[in-house]
């Protein structure tokens, strides 16, 4: 399956990601409304884009009270807003931290814009690449890790 991939050591935190997320989602500029989020993580020194992996299985999904959560054709999770109660349930459930709620308490998620992320395109840095995977299942304490070897800061 195609997915999101990030390379840490090149993300500048510019977060032009969010903003072509959010534009192409929802015709504004709005890092709340956007489906990717950059933390600035102080302790290690990065900045690292928080993002749906699309994981098999989903947990957010297998956890959903109501199934408004689902792997689409594509393979990726798909949102029936029909369905949806507005629980959160899929938010605590993520570990990657890749669903957060709108105002209305509607789950906000990546649909990899039908096979041509807005975020990648914009990407100055390259730091995002969309491109056939198995998984990826980097946290941002794992990016630190690997940072300080290629720095030779390791002990």
């Amino acid at each position: 399956m195609r997915r999101l991939l990030i390379d840490a050591t090149q993300c500048a935190g510019c977060r032009c990601c969010e903003m072509a997320c959010s534009f192409r989602h929802e015709g504004v500029f709005s890092p709340s409304l956007s489906r990717v989020a950059v933390i600035k993580d102080d302790k290690h020194g990065i900045d690292y884009p928080l993002y749906c992996r699309q994981c098999e299985p989903c947990p957010p999904a297998e956890m959903c009270p109501t199934g408004a959560l689902s792997k689409g054709d594509r393979g990726t999770v798909q949102l029936d807003e029909n369905v949806c109660i507005n629980c959160g349930v899929c938010v605590s459930a993520c570990r990657f931290e890749a669903i957060k709620l709108d105002e209305a308490s509607m789950p906000i998620l990546c649909d990899l814009c039908g096979g041509d992320p807005a975020c990648v395109l914009k990407c100055p840095t390259k730091a995002m690449t969309f491109q056939e995977s198995d998984f990826f299942s980097e946290q941002p304490d794992e990016a630190y890790k690997k940072l300080r070897r290629r720095w030779g800061l390791d002990a």
